[in-house]
């Protein structure tokens, strides 16, 4: 009984559209930021040109359980990296 409740993290968390989500900016492909959280990938629509590397708070837009991977919109900057 004492492991009632408990669950195993994922590796492909899913995300539902409407959700706002804290993520942290990996990388940049052209004009999008890109956050990867575990082995899904999430594009930033409308991120600061300094964004890399930095904690946002996005919109999630669409996803794609499949490919796990999704499309969001920027809100705000949160934080910076400590690396």
């Amino acid at each position: 009984k004492w492991l009632a409740g408990w669950t195993f993290r994922t590796r492909t968390p899913a995300f539902d559209p409407g959700r706002t989500i804290e993520v942290m900016v990996t990388a940049v492909d052209g004009d999008h930021a890109i956050a990867r959280i575990g082995d899904s990938t999430l594009r930033i629509d409308d991120a600061p040109a300094d964004a890399l590397h930095t904690r946002v708070l996005v919109e999630i837009d669409a996803w794609d359980a499949d490919t796990n991977a999704g499309e969001s919109t920027y809100l705000e900057t949160v934080g910076k990296s400590s690396f």
